[in-house]
């Protein structure tokens, strides 16, 4: 039988053999409408739940309600609460309609989503999640947006814009179209193409470097064969060398004029 501690705290068995707590009578349900267990409620106040988690689930709320051995729900000591990984009935329908998700194609019940910079499949943590979530509710500081490393939110044009925006700090990495440099890593196994570098995005800040300004050659701008993959370090290196230098390229564009 389904009894909470609050309720066994206080009852007893009256002279009649009515189970009291206080001068309220209890008695004993065959099963609740949920769970099917049986459990005590009020003499005079049908219910048809065993408890809250049971009667949030009558109300079709799917997060309660659903009654698993420990070691099969989601959210017990050493599951997905402990690791910080979120799960997609819980938050999937949260942020559908701005991010791009999945269920996680070992394990259902894990939400995956891509990275807002190199569009890669990955599993963020319920705490990243979370403060999309109240981003989007317009209740956190900033956007929250999803990024798989650390690397690619430092990298990505639009991370931060809102507290410090372009023009605050000089960065080497300049902004393509988010598709454009999303289909170039995807083509270069996100990975540097410089000789032997060979560095992944994994290893390295990576960027997407037209192989001619963007400026000087606007027609082919969105071309996937005028880009590469570069990290930063030899995206700096490219950028620093004679003819490629930002003021080549500044002093090449005032000569189109």
């Amino acid at each position: 039988m389904r009894i909470c501690w609050d309720m066994i705290e206080g009852i007893y068995l009256n002279r009649n053999g009515v189970l009291m707590k206080g001068t309220t009578a209890y008695i004993e349900k065959d099963k609740c409408d949920i769970c099917g267990e049986p459990y005590l409620m009020q003499k005079y106040l049908p219910t048809k739940y065993c408890s809250l988690p049971c009667v949030r689930c009558g109300v079709n709320n799917s997060m309660y309600g659903v009654h698993l051995p420990s070691n099969k729900n989601g959210n017990w000591k050493g599951g997905v609460k402990k690791l910080g990984i979120p799960n997609y009935d819980t938050y999937g329908y949260q942020i559908s309609y701005v991010e791009k998700i999945r269920k996680c194609p070992d394990n259902s019940n894990l939400l995956e989503a891509r990275c807002t910079y190199c569009d890669r499949w990955f599993m963020p943590t319920t705490d990243s999640v979370q403060k999309r979530i109240k981003s989007l509710n317009g209740n956190g500081s900033g956007e929250g947006r999803l990024y798989c490393s650390d690397s690619c939110k430092q990298a990505c044009p639009i991370y931060r814009q809102v507290k410090y925006p372009k023009g605050f700090k000089k960065a080497t990495s300049r902004e393509v179209q988010p598709e454009l440099r999303q289909m170039v890593f995807k083509r270069d196994n996100y990975t540097c193409q410089y000789g032997n570098c060979g560095k992944t995005i994994e290893d390295a800040e990576l960027h997407c470097h037209h192989i001619e300004g963007l400026k000087q050659n606007p027609i082919e701008s969105a071309d996937i064969d005028m880009c590469i993959s570069l990290c930063k370090e030899h995206h700096k290196k490219i950028h620093g060398s004679k003819g490629c230098r930002y003021i080549d390229l500044i002093c090449k564009e005032k000569n189109n004029e």
